[in-house]
């Protein structure tokens, strides 16, 4: 019979970081999903009044979040779908929390649109993908896997960004996209049905080659189903979507950059910048002139002027970047809602009116912020909020003030909970029994009762710990390692608290700490390695106590570690694809490969040879962990998704 284990997440006083990288808000307007640079999803409440509050953090993706998307029909199945810098895609309940379907895929997307036509196709529709990568893929909603791409016929190029567009009037549907080197491509999506679904080639039926460099932005105008509107960094355009003919272009103030843009209504459209500002215009005299034939004999087009209505701001000047995005609600309560996120992890919302008017004398009005929001706001709100699980050891004699935790490791066999704090201290102290005294509030247990160690060593933050004696038998059960941004890692005696060795590196901040695999060479000996900031890779002898090897010429951060156990060589593989390969007694460089050298060098080694981490998720905000490890999906919840619920309330008879 299976125990089900029920995961629990216990924050202090500080909420977690989130650094807001990708924002939507769900079709029925009741959550805010956001995506962020530490690689967790979180879920907003947002309530008819457009009040906001954190519910859920989503665990499960290893790198940064680049973009979001719904994944259903939201009404029958509320799916959104999230994809990384590092090819992870995860499909995730929003109103359970549960992660529905991953998978990791060779392909970094900016920008995911749900297309489904139910009439014309059979499944759970297809999620249409751009990013760096030649043109556009498509992949199942359902099991996220790659099932065609729609391809050029001429300049093949990564796409920047794209729209679908639906004519209402002819039931037709296509897909508009723009490349990185502004050339506007036009598939249509309805008479490719059979075609992709029997996976013919399938190219664009029109492209033209725009006056826009790094568009940011396409969108088609469905009230009058004749206008599109390009945004590039430097300008926005409209142009007329029967013959792509230019009808206007507005450039950005100077130290702006357009960011993106909407169609509000007929004729009116949003733009905003990267520093959260936007703009709302008027297109005025729009239209095409009838019948009016110039010298050339082409059709003469009316000039579309556009008027300032109305503007947003934000009241902080804050260098952080920002990403919006717009939502015109067709159901009630009827909102219009511009929305942004931002690196810090503030989330604001703008009502913007159904007819936005500009003032009585003619100028631009403001339209004011209507809510804005923090984690750190929801732990402010409920005082209630328990304390960190060694928040009462900071207070004690033996401790200091406001020690923020930045690395962790739980020692099951031990009982023994270590913490490493940004002042460079280690505390010591029972797993267990500290986190059931916390829930409980048994203040006197914690203060009195529960035996801990202060470790100090390191000069500042400590960014990552290792107990390796947890899974491997062959290292000393004293020996408790970490690692520190002031780059020294130092060998502990876990039991009485004294340093046993300190390695110093001199390579930046320590970003990880693995173990050796079983099958090395040397397994009689005490091998671990650490990975530095600046892309070296030491290995260290615990026993011997000394360096065998510090290897300092990779240009890019490492990515994988393999051993060969029968060469005693040391193989690195880096962001750019390129192989290292270090002779570990002597100390030098043997062969550095790229390409598919490089690649073959990479399978040929089994994964049993790759160094393994303690930890699950990224020890410190700095390191970008890659998990070697596969990403392999599951039939019903997924293994290793982990939700943690942010609702708190202060009734006895809901959930803890």
């Amino acid at each position: 019979m299976k125990v089900s284990v029920q995961a629990v997440a216990v924050w202090g006083k500080i909420a977690p970081s989130h650094s807001i990288t990708a924002i939507m808000i769900t079709d029925d307007q009741q959550t805010i999903v956001t995506g962020s640079q530490e690689g967790q999803i979180c879920l907003w409440d947002l309530s008819s009044e457009l009040k906001i509050s954190s519910k859920e953090i989503l665990f499960g993706h290893t790198a940064s979040v680049t973009c979001l998307a719904k994944a259903r029909e939201f009404e029958k199945q509320p799916f959104v779908v999230s994809a990384t810098e590092n090819g992870e895609m995860c499909v995730w309940n929003v109103t359970s929390g549960q992660c529905i379907e991953n998978t990791k895929l060779p392909y970094r997307h900016t920008a995911i649109y749900y297309y489904h036509c139910s009439f014309r196709m059979t499944g759970e529709g297809w999620l249409l993908c751009c990013g760096e990568y030649q043109d556009v893929l498509i992949i199942d909603a359902k099991s996220l896997g790659v099932l065609h791409t729609l391809s050029s016929s001429l300049s093949s190029d990564w796409i920047n960004c794209m729209c679908i567009v639906h004519s209402a009037r002819i039931q037709e549907d296509s897909l508009v996209a723009v490349s990185v080197t502004g050339v506007l491509k036009v598939w249509d999506l309805s008479l490719s049905l059979n075609s992709i679904q029997e996976r013919q080639s399938v190219c664009e039926k029109d492209s033209k080659s725009l006056d826009c460099i790094n568009c940011q932005a396409v969108r088609f105008c469905t009230y009058t189903e004749r206008l599109l509107l390009v945004v590039s960094s430097t300008c926005w355009q409209v142009y007329d979507y029967c013959d792509f003919s230019l009808l206007c272009t507005e450039f950005c103030k100077s130290g702006q950059c357009f960011a993106g843009g909407e169609v509000l209504a007929a004729y009116r459209l949003i733009i905003w910048t990267e520093d959260g500002h936007s703009y709302i215009y008027q297109l005025l005299n729009s239209g095409l002139s009838k019948s009016v034939y110039p010298a050339d004999g082409k059709v003469l087009k009316e000039t579309v002027y556009p008027h300032l209505l109305c503007f947003t701001g934000v009241k902080e000047n804050k260098s952080f970047p920002f990403v919006m995005g717009f939502m015109n609600e067709r159901k009630e309560p009827f909102y219009k809602v511009l929305f942004s996120g931002e690196a810090s992890g503030r989330i604001t919302l703008w009502h913007v009116p159904d007819v936005p008017v500009s003032t009585f004398d003619g100028l631009p009005k403001e339209i004011p912020i209507t809510a804005v929001w923090t984690i750190q706001d929801n732990f402010d709100k409920h005082h209630s909020m328990s304390e960190g699980i060694i928040d009462h050891l900071c207070a004690s004699k033996g401790g200091i003030g406001n020690a923020v935790v930045s690395s962790s490791v739980y020692i099951p066999t031990l009982d023994k909970l270590v913490c490493g704090c940004e002042n460079g201290k280690i505390f010591v102290t029972l797993g267990l029994k500290t986190a059931r005294a916390r829930l409980l509030e048994n203040l006197s247990l914690l203060k009195d009762n529960l035996p801990y160690k202060v470790l100090n060593g390191h000069s500042s933050r400590v960014t990552c710990l290792l107990y390796p004696h947890d899974k491997s038998v062959r290292f000393d059960p004293h020996w408790l390692l970490s690692g520190g941004q002031d780059s020294v890692v130092i060998c502990w005696d876990i039991f009485t608290g004294g340093i046993l060795h300190q390695f110093s590196l001199q390579s930046g901040p320590v970003t990880e700490l693995l173990r050796s695999p079983e099958n090395y060479r040397l397994k009689d000996h005490s091998i671990v390695c650490c990975v530095c900031s600046d892309h070296s890779v030491a290995i260290l002898h615990l026993q011997k106590r000394v360096c065998l090897l510090h290897a300092r010429k990779h240009l890019f951060p490492v990515k994988k570690i393999k051993f060969d156990p029968v060469e005693n060589l040391l193989i690195v593989g880096c962001e750019d694809d390129s192989v290292y390969i270090w002779e570990i007694e002597t100390g030098t460089l043997e062969r550095h490969e790229t390409g598919e050298t490089a690649k073959a060098i990479l399978t040929s080694i089994e994964d049993s040879e790759c160094l393994v981490a303690d930890a699950l998720l990224p020890v410190s905000q700095e390191s970008k962990r890659n998990k070697n490890a596969g990403y392999k999906p599951y039939s019903s919840y997924k293994h290793g998704m982990v939700a943690y619920n942010l609702i708190h309330t202060e009734k006895s008879s809901d959930k803890v």
